[in-house]
């Protein structure tokens, strides 16, 4: 078994089949993350975000709830629709298109976020759009959590990777560690586009699933929304039982979070 990196096109387009599944399904990030945001991104009121990839709003609800005002790139239509109604307010524009594609003004923003994201956005051409409209004196700070945490395996990980043949990691070179936490990777491409000060850091938290909340997650991912219909339903029967059946219907999940943050000088 192995990690492996879906489609761009397919997996931008994946998630929006059932947005109030999708919702249900994702467990919220760490407080550490809003400490940062705001400690040391400017994050609060009156600040000009610009969100890529939000979904179905799992951060952006943070951010409007620290006043910011929020320009949300979702290539989605189904879940740029689901976000609109579930946030009806000024303070919120939705712009429908995938990031490299979106019409976004120069010099506009204070803050960038991308949350388990830029992952479907090409790393270099995304980067020097952000470096565009991001303001001199800004930030950027990219995140994504991993719902395992290599560092602290677990015996359900495994046994899940074997049903679904593959992990919920993504590389970018076979061999490398995972995607979202490959730090040298990130660092490269945001240096390369002229940001400066990068700085990460790895959050690790845990969370108490059971065996009905597991499959809703699972539910949510591209490796089980990538396959037809009936086949993920089998799939998602086995994860349910996996957990009714080798742990007492409960798992204490171990997740890991990779961030990553930078300045426009």
């Amino acid at each position: 078994m192995g990690r492996k990196r879906l489609d761009t096109h397919q997996g931008r387009h994946l998630f929006g089949q059932d947005p109030e599944s999708y919702d249900a399904g994702r467990p919220g990030y760490p407080d550490r993350v809003y400490e940062i945001l705001t400690g040391d991104c400017g994050l609060g009121p009156g600040a000009r975000v610009v969100e890529i990839g939000p979904a179905t709003g799992l951060v952006t609800a943070r951010l409007l709830a620290h006043q910011a005002r929020v320009t949300a790139v979702e290539p989605s239509a189904p879940l740029a629709d689901f976000l609109r109604a579930s946030h009806p307010t000024e303070a919120l524009e939705v712009v429908t298109a995938p990031f490299e594609d979106a019409e976004l003004p120069d010099d506009a923003y204070d803050l960038a976020v991308a949350a388990t994201s830029f992952h479907w956005v090409e790393p270099d051409v995304g980067a020097a759009k952000l470096r565009r409209i991001v303001k001199p004196g800004g930030h950027i700070a990219l995140w994504w959590m991993m719902f395992e945490d290599p560092a602290r395996p677990h015996e359900f990980d495994t046994a899940a990777e074997e049903i679904l043949g593959m992990s919920p990691g993504t590389v970018m070179d076979p061999g490398g560690p995972p995607f979202q936490l490959d730090v040298d990777a990130h660092r490269e491409y945001l240096t390369v586009a002229g940001f400066t000060g990068f700085e990460s850091e790895v959050i690790r938290s845990e969370t108490r699933m059971d065996a009905a909340r597991l499959r809703t997650l699972y539910a949510s991912m591209a490796l089980v929304l990538s396959h037809p219909p009936e086949e993920r339903v089998r799939l998602l029967d086995a994860i349910e039982n996996l957990v009714l059946e080798r742990f007492d219907g409960e798992v204490v999940r171990p997740f890991v979070t990779g961030f990553y943050r930078a300045g426009n000088r």
